[in-house]
């Protein structure tokens, strides 16, 4: 869909020459040269082009209507979201994602406005700071939509874990999603360091140490492609502990009203493949 911004800037670029001679903003067109005969030429009928300008600007209506004003003191409840219904969200925006429908269209001022007003995220994703893998444009979805943790090779630490409680207990998300990609840089480095010995320093070494276990893991298995193996068996064992990592999410687990998932996102394809 054309944007109404992309639209009428389109336009008035079209009727702009014109408009600026009929104003005096410009300098008389020389009619010597080929560009000043067009010129000339638009000017003759700079009150018809400024006319379907007009038109156009009438009929192009706004994308997204101004929210309604609630009755002080009668705000609305915010919508409540199974984790199933949570997870259907995800799968059905990184479908339109994959097949290159995403919509990329940034929120109105209104709804800017509406979001510093609070936040009621539908799921949390733990993802990689990877820059291919931003959880916003994987799964189709905007401001406010997404609670998201990201650091390299989608581990949790203490800091990590404390953010997706919050947004479990404090905004309500009733789904997290632990999402690895392929090709990840973080893994292949665990691998090396478990499997070539490499040396790896300071705060490099600190970021591979916990997807180490994994990597040993997946090796147990003996597969054709040991980072590709270790990636899945890192977010999955990552779903796992979180599970048990804290009373509040394993209270809600308890009682369905929360899901944790692993997935891994394909930068070949666009697609996330999830467990779940």
């Amino acid at each position: 869909m054309v944007s109404r911004r992309l639209l009428l800037g389109a336009l008035a670029g079209l009727a702009a020459p014109a408009l600026a001679f009929a104003e005096g903003d410009g300098p008389s067109p020389n009619l010597l040269t080929k560009k000043g005969r067009r010129t000339s030429s638009a000017l003759k009928h700079q009150a018809t082009d400024k006319a379907a300008l007009d038109r156009a600007m009438a009929s192009v209506k706004p994308l997204e209507a101004e929210p309604a004003h609630a009755p002080a003191g009668h705000a609305e409840p915010a919508q409540e979201v199974a984790p199933d219904e949570a997870l259907g969200r995800l799968k059905h925006g990184n479908a339109i994602f994959a097949r290159g429908g995403a919509n990329l269209m940034l929120p109105t001022l209104a709804r800017v406005a509406e979001l510093s007003k609070g936040q009621k995220p539908f799921a949390v994703v733990i993802g990689c700071a990877d820059s291919r893998t931003a959880p916003e444009l994987i799964f189709d979805c905007n401001l406010g939509e997404l609670f998201v943790v990201r650091v390299a090779g989608s581990t949790v630490g203490r800091e990590g874990l404390g953010s997706i409680v919050y947004a479990v207990e404090h905004l309500g998300a009733p789904l997290i999603v632990v999402l690895g990609h392929t090709k990840c840089g973080a893994v292949g480095a665990a691998v090396d360091v478990a499997k070539k010995h490499a040396d790896l320093h300071g705060a490099l070494y600190e970021m591979v140490l916990p997807i180490i276990p994994a990597v040993l893991e997946a090796d147990e298995t003996h597969p054709a492609d040991l980072q590709d193996a270790a990636i899945r068996r890192n977010v999955r064992d990552i779903a796992g502990r979180l599970k048990v990592a804290d009373g509040v999410l394993a209270e809600r687990i308890e009682e369905g009203r929360l899901k944790v998932v692993s997935a891994c996102y394909d930068l070949g394809t666009g697609v996330v493949s999830f467990d779940a």
